[in-house]
């Protein structure tokens, strides 16, 4: 025996592994990252199931969203507790410089006081150049912070109305309304 036939035969005591050369378990080249192997079909067929439930879902989405009618609102019916608007007394063209700003910022206000009762018309016309006095003073003092926030104006409004109706001895306002707020 010459040295080709002990490599070929294999060395003296050990034994080779079979191999299956059809595609069994073994070494083969399909098994080791060649063409066809069973991990790759797996793979494809997960791709293909992702993408079928990507087309069905889009296409629901899609006709829910631009295909289908709009929801029918329903009529607001008017009830007994709903209140119908007073007489607004306008304070327009108060013009602020806020605190803080010095003088690069100022605010723009149109306010709107709501009341139900026509004398309380009249007395505001006639404190009208105090009530301004009184705004001013109020909204200058206050941070430009404040101002921009817009979590802060309910408590403004409030405090406007307070302001207000601290003046007023003939009746009072019942709600403010900024009509115009345009801080620059």
């Amino acid at each position: 025996m010459n040295e080709f036939e002990e490599v070929e035969g294999g060395a003296v005591g050990v034994e080779l592994p079979d191999v299956d050369v059809e595609g069994g378990e073994g070494l083969s080249p399909e098994s080791s990252g060649g063409k066809g192997g069973g991990g790759s079909m797996v793979f494809i067929v997960a791709v293909v199931l992702i993408l079928a439930f990507q087309a069905v879902s889009s296409h629901f989405i899609v006709k829910q969203m631009f295909f289908s009618k709009p929801p029918q609102s329903k009529k607001v019916e008017k009830t007994e507790d709903a209140k119908e608007m007073g007489m607004i007394f306008r304070l327009s063209g108060l013009i602020i410089n806020p605190s803080e700003s010095r003088g690069s910022k100022h605010l723009l206000l149109e306010i709107g006081l709501e009341t139900q009762e026509a004398n309380v018309i009249s007395e505001l016309e006639k404190i009208d150049p105090m009530l301004r006095d009184n705004l001013n003073t109020f909204f200058s003092a206050q941070r430009l912070a404040v101002l921009q926030d817009i979590s802060y104006r309910e408590k403004l409004r409030k405090r406007v109305q307070e302001i207000v109706n601290y003046h007023l001895t003939e009746g009072t306002v019942d709600e403010v309304f900024f009509i115009q707020y345009v801080l620059q």
